[in-house]
């Protein structure tokens, strides 16, 4: 996969060829894809999913398998963003029919399994990321996230990251302040949710307690609307 969220409208239309209308189906996949890209991040867990079936209905319709694993793949690239484990059993079936290496290698890349992903088949962003991960190096890790420029995309690393390399308080903050300044709030809580758990590990009983008192403040005013 290429490149990441929200530029799929733009993946979408780019596979049609720059001489040639856009399909309706391709059109509409695009958009719903977006809008659940939005909802998803934003936490609003019904609507997210319905705009992700309409999403891969409408590339049924055009028999494209090479948008369909991209559809998938987005959609597991969110769930690493927010801390969430995926089930890559659809993403696989689309595998075995049309292979792709690069699908693949981001694929590997998303589940934590460094060892097999071909650095050169990912986007160069994510390459420092996967030097850290030979070595276990969480402070490398840091650094790599931080000079990621795309906010999801630097979600996406440090979700990957934490959910299985040894990370430290820099790399969730960097999260906390990236998904803060987008208005994510599913990965917000989950990123302050994990730093909470990081800082009673580490015997900070005072930041644990103000963190825990922010999240609480913060799903209190959510529950007001």
């Amino acid at each position: 996969m290429k490149k990441m969220l929200p530029v799929m409208v733009v993946l979408f239309i780019c596979a049609c060829g720059s001489l040639m209308p856009v399909p309706d189906w391709k059109d509409k996949a695009g958009r719903y894809l977006e809008e659940y890209k939005t909802s998803f991040l934003a936490g609003r867990e019904l609507s997210a999913e319905p705009h992700f079936a309409k999403a891969t209905r409408e590339i049924a319709a055009g028999n494209d398998m090479r948008l369909l694993a991209i559809a998938y793949l987005t959609k597991y690239a969110l769930h690493a963003a927010s801390l969430e484990r995926f089930d890559d059993s659809e993403f696989l079936k689309i595998e075995r029919l049309e292979p792709d290496a690069a699908d693949m290698a981001y694929c590997r890349f998303l589940q934590g399994n460094f060892a097999a992903v071909d650095a050169s088949l990912l986007p160069a962003r994510y390459a420092g990321l996967l030097k850290a991960a030979a070595r276990r190096d969480a402070a490398l890790a840091a650094h790599e996230i931080s000079a990621i420029g795309d906010p999801l995309s630097r979600l996406v690393a440090t979700g990957v990251w934490v959910n299985h390399m040894p990370y430290d308080e820099k790399i969730l903050q960097t999260a906390i302040d990236t998904a803060s300044a987008n208005g994510w709030r599913r990965p917000l809580w989950a990123y302050m949710e994990k730093l909470h758990a990081y800082y009673l590990e580490v015997g900070d009983k005072s930041k644990a307690q103000a963190v825990k008192n922010r999240i609480e403040l913060l799903k209190k005013e959510k529950d007001k609307l």
